[in-house]
């Protein structure tokens, strides 16, 4: 059921509108230009070579292509021993 108060509408709009002018100033200076690199800053070389159970053969061949074989994960790193409820 939509609320039909004025101020909860109005408030919702201002809310709404600071959010859009939020997103076209960051896209106006530039924000959105290196989506790749921004997603990778976070990893580090092994987190970006260790093997994934979930990928496919091809996405595994870029993978290995663009950073190197692949690492076995350690206790509690994506999938290790940890992950799998070992200690």
């Amino acid at each position: 059921m939509l609320v039909s108060s004025a101020v909860v509408v109005s408030v919702g709009l201002l809310l709404g509108a600071i959010g859009l002018g939020a997103f076209i100033w960051a896209f106006w200076v530039g924000a959105f230009e290196s989506l790749d690199e921004q997603a990778r800053c976070i990893l580090d070389e092994r987190d970006l070579r260790m093997r994934r159970p979930w990928e496919t053969p091809g996405q595994a061949r870029e993978r290995r292509r663009l950073y190197g074989g692949p690492l076995e994960p350690g206790p509690g790193e994506w999938g290790g021993a940890l992950g799998r409820g070992g200690r």
